[in-house]
């Protein structure tokens, strides 16, 4: 093989690596932005032109008191329409499959103030919820963005999920298997349901598979169902 083959071949082989670390640092950087937490994984594998497989996914629970972490998942595997990627502001996500994550939950609740008659509890939680709803927060407001991408997720699934709850007026930490879950047409793009709307069947699949009594009657509180 001649010297000249042997440079061609490897700045080939820079070139596919620079592009892989590349491709990873902006999926991160992308899922990170969307979901609002900071988001590792140990594995990103490129099935080259239109699917992802993303292993050992860890989302960071920014303000832990019993869970590092928000959700953990063996595997995430995305499909996606590599058109929209390139030549359009809407990406769209023929298929998302999240593979036996792990939810973790935390709620904590907060006792009103002594010198006020009026005070109710109000709680807060590891998933930005439970204060909005139960201290009537307002929403938040984002600034205009000059260019805005979106994404829609035609199919989406999660199977073998679990939810750890651990509460501050609860003494036990509860474990729950949940149901497998399928939805279409999910996204940030207006006209469709958003994909923030999937925490709440989340949430309503947790309070139906929950056999504490207790841990039922305070989510139900806590989340208004």
């Amino acid at each position: 093989m001649s010297k000249t083959i042997k440079i061609f071949i490897l700045l080939i082989v820079v070139v596919l690596v620079f592009n892989k670390q590349l491709i990873t640092y902006y999926y991160s950087y992308k899922f990170s932005k969307w979901i609002e937490r900071q988001f590792i994984f140990d594995k990103f594998n490129i099935d080259y032109p239109n699917t992802i497989a993303v292993s050992g996914i860890k989302v960071i629970n920014p303000n832990p008191i019993y869970y590092d972490y928000i959700l953990e998942s063996d595997k995430i595997t995305i499909s996606f329409d590599l058109k929209s990627l390139l030549f359009s502001n809407l990406i769209i996500i023929n298929n998302l499959t999240i593979e036996s994550p792990k939810f973790f939950l935390e709620i904590i609740e907060n006792s009103p103030k002594s010198n006020d008659s009026d005070s109710k509890i109000t709680y807060n939680d590891n998933i930005g919820v439970a204060a909005k709803i139960t201290q009537n927060l307002p929403d938040k407001i984002w600034p205009e963005k000059k260019k805005d991408i979106n994404f829609l997720i035609l199919k989406a699934k999660i199977i073998g999920a679990k939810t750890f709850i651990k509460t501050s007026s609860l003494t036990t930490t509860a474990e729950i298997d949940l149901s497998n879950m399928y939805f279409n047409k999910i996204g940030n793009e207006k006209g469709y349901q958003h994909y923030k709307d999937v925490l709440k069947f989340i949430l309503f699949d947790i309070i139906a598979s929950t056999s504490d009594f207790e841990l039922k009657k305070l989510l139900k509180k806590v989340y208004n169902y």
